[in-house]
């Protein structure tokens, strides 16, 4: 898959090298990416098996045209929270605050020296208007995130920084509240921050959930500093803990995320057969192609082997889609063994130069994001519930990073869970024990 923050060469299609023999009229319009989503020039291509594995994902509508038409449905742009989101984040406004709050987030320990925490307070102040309208949007009667899968890697995806925006706007807030040992206003926050993240994550797109993961990562340390508070309420803890709650019973399901990323790859190569392949290059490694006088050969050598390289590619994809039906840690034989079959390519002439180069990279460490969100959002969902009086389970759960049981300990005064991570990175969540409420 493509890193979307990748900066593509994008200095002009009619300037780009034709690939194949000889010069030919290009098919589609330069100009509008979401002509190659019709995979015009694919479905044309005279290799049996490469139209045994196309047909059946355009029959089922998986498509980039076919995913596209599911998106746009019932699209209500006037009731659509998402729509009113992205117009309070105009243009550079949400690129310009996830800038800024980089120098705040993510903070582990969720700790702020007094000259940082005063420069949070001013800019949250700034921006409160924002975060109001922002609430008002998540109160809309439809949340659709919309993007365009026949534009594939090169669609706007605006709205995903628009979220991670307003999401930092209101964990900073929490930040400020608690210093302000308001700690029912940073439960709020906290709170909408999570709704937040768990909508984006519903998207079906690599890029929006890994940012979600990211959100999720540096709100789940403001529950951390609030839950230390020692005037810290059942009520306040209760009200993260109904939201977390909500959205690990509502997990997405893995496959779509990758099926949408698929259909990207499908747009790439319709891009590629269409004498587009240097459109497809992120610019640092053009430059450098260019400047090693290796971009002829490139371009050649991806020509002569794309029908069997696109082969590879959605043999992969086919793999990678259906092994998603199983938890992340019974899929590490899978992706062993995926990134095996490539291993064993490279330096032959079957070699999959685009697959494996640029489409297929990173996966397994994609994968793994996600089961590590999950993971850990479950293990805080767990901890809250246990902190707030919830009887433990019989058996811990199992983890679907590692594949092992979370290790709980319910103390007299705190809860805790452990075995998260097996990677060394493993969190430790340490709640306080709130008990029931009172007429239980």
């Amino acid at each position: 898959m493509f890193v979307r923050n990748l900066q593509l060469v994008l200095f002009g299609f009619a300037a780009l090298l034709v690939i194949g023999c000889g010069e030919r009229k290009i098919v589609h319009d330069p100009n509008k990416p979401s002509d190659y989503g019709r995979l015009t020039l694919t479905r044309q291509v005279n290799h049996p098996e490469l139209s045994q594995l196309v047909s059946p994902i355009v029959d089922e509508g998986k498509s980039p045209l076919g995913l596209e038409e599911e998106l746009a449905a019932d699209q209500d742009p006037p009731n659509n929270g998402v729509a009113a989101l992205m117009k309070i984040y105009p243009g550079p406004l949400a690129d310009q605050i996830i800038d800024s709050t980089n120098a705040w987030l993510p903070n582990k320990e969720f700790q702020f020296a007094p000259l940082t925490l005063e420069k949070i307070h001013a800019y949250v102040v700034r921006h409160r208007e924002k975060v109001d309208r922002g609430r008002a949007a998540l109160q809309m009667p439809q949340w659709k995130y919309f993007w365009q899968p026949t534009e594939g890697y090169m669609a706007d995806v605006h709205f995903v920084e628009c979220t991670r925006a307003a999401a930092r706007l209101e964990i900073l807030s929490a930040a400020v509240a608690l210093a302000d040992q308001d700690l029912d206003a940073a439960s709020i926050h906290i709170a909408f921050a999570l709704e937040l993240a768990s909508r984006l994550g519903q998207v079906n797109l690599v890029y929006a959930r890994r940012t979600a993961a990211e959100l999720r990562a540096e709100a789940f340390p403001a529950i951390a500093a609030l839950a230390q508070q020692p005037n810290v309420t059942r009520d306040e803890l209760s009200t993260i803990a109904k939201t977390l709650a909500s959205h690990v019973a509502a997990w997405p399901n893995d496959a779509d995320a990758w099926i949408a990323d698929r259909a990207c790859g499908l747009h790439q190569y319709e891009l590629i057969r269409d004498g587009q392949f240097l459109s497809t290059v992120p610019r640092d490694e053009y430059q450098q192609l260019k400047a090693e006088n290796e971009l002829e050969a490139l371009t050649r050598a991806v020509a002569r082997n794309l029908n069997s390289d696109e082969v590879v590619y959605l043999k992969q994809m086919r793999a990678l889609i259906e092994g998603c039906r199983l938890p992340f840690y019974q899929r590490a034989e899978l992706l062993s063994q995926l990134h095996s079959q490539l291993a064993a390519l490279e330096g032959t002439n079957d070699y999959p130069t685009v697959a494996a180069r640029w489409l297929l990279v990173d996966v397994d460490k994609q994968q793994r994001i996600a089961a590590r969100d999950q993971a850990l959002s479950t293990a805080w969902n767990l901890a809250l519930g246990l902190a707030l009086g919830e009887e433990p389970v019989p058996a811990p759960p199992i983890n679907v990073l590692t594949g092992a049981p979370y290790q709980i300990r319910i103390e007299p005064t705190r809860v805790v869970v452990a075995a998260v991570d097996g990677g060394g990175e493993d969190e430790i969540i340490q709640l306080p024990r709130l008990g029931k409420p009172a007429n239980n």
